[in-house]
């Protein structure tokens, strides 16, 4: 049936009911986007604010990490706020609580864990070939490879003075025709504990090369073939556990002699090996749960004995 067929009265009616259609349709497309817009918003809040809790979660246990770095016995932490999450720490496992292996079970205070390393004068570098000069570091030579050790010990002090050949009447002794038996190295590796942060003090003599790292960082480079040279000055250590290691080389055969000490009787010089920096049977573990009014976020930290090497994962609501 066409309109135009229908009377004016009949035509009437049927543009109002269809202009009332239209106009239902209209309302109901417009009502439709607009709860979706809402719907898209409030998505896009809820995964802001899961975001933001997840960091809230990362800052609290990064807030707890500091707080035991500079005081150990530290057993529980402020709550943390940014904007509207609150993050909660705890320590679910310490390093107090846990057992060291038998082999880094030493006496706080006893010395330094060294190792010997003893080479032939026709071994490259030795004698006046070449390297003769300073050198960056002691981990690009060969000298400190497991193929060159010969033993292992603890060293109370590492003050040896000059004319010093420890392997003069040993079972590896292995003079050449010399005098002494030149042409050896030697790693020191000690848990220096400081009471505080400060730049600490040292004197160091070696003859021939030396080098002194804090925390993986070369602090002291005496390093060279060279008569005995005489080093001071301070090394940074921070409040609590510092990882120091000290590396020497006698590669002529004029003379030997090393001597290094801290002038502060207050740092705690312990023997550490490098087994015994990732310890399982030691690990420090902390969890963070951050909230907020639409979003839980569960962090956990995993760190070795020193506070370091911290490994994190991301746990589900209330595991």
């Amino acid at each position: 049936m066409k309109i135009s067929s229908l009377q004016p009265r009949q035509r009437g009616a049927v543009l109002i009911i269809a202009s009332i259609v239209i106009t239902a349709i209209m309302l109901t497309i417009t009502v439709s986007m607009v709860l979706t817009t809402f719907e898209n918003n409030s998505a896009v809040k809820s995964f802001t604010s899961s975001l933001q809790t997840f960091y809230t979660a990362q800052s609290g246990v990064e807030a707890a990490l500091s707080y035991l770095r500079r005081d150990p016995s530290v057993a529980s932490f402020n709550t943390l706020t940014i904007r509207d999450s609150i993050s909660a720490t705890q320590i679910v496992a310490s390093q107090g609580s846990c057992l060291l292996d038998p082999q880094c079970q030493y006496t706080p205070g006893t010395g330094w864990w060294s190792e010997y390393f003893n080479y032939s004068k026709n071994d490259p570098d030795m004698e006046n070939n070449a390297l003769s000069g300073a050198t960056p570091s002691p981990l690009l030579h060969y000298w400190y490879d497991d193929a060159y050790k010969k033993f292992e010990r603890i060293d109370a002090n590492i003050d040896f003075g000059a004319d010093w050949y420890p392997f003069d009447g040993t079972a590896w002794e292995n003079k050449e025709g010399n005098a002494h038996d030149y042409h050896f190295g030697t790693h020191w590796r000690a848990k220096v504990t400081a009471v505080s942060s400060a730049q600490y003090s040292y004197i160091l003599s070696s003859d021939d090369d030396s080098w002194v790292m804090a925390n993986d960082i070369i602090v002291v480079n005496n390093s060279g073939i060279h008569a005995n040279f005489i080093k001071t000055g301070t090394i940074y250590l921070s409040q609590g556990s510092n990882i120091v290691d000290i590396y020497f080389a006698d590669r002529h055969t004029a003379d030997s002699g090393f001597n290094f000490h801290f002038n502060d009787a207050t740092l705690i010089i312990t023997p550490w090996p490098e087994v015994c920096d990732d310890q399982s049977q030691c690990l420090t573990i902390l969890e963070a749960n951050a909230t907020s009014t639409r979003a839980t976020r569960k962090v956990q930290y995993t760190c070795n004995q020193l506070l370091a090497n911290c490994q994190w994962k991301e746990l589900t609501p209330g595991s």
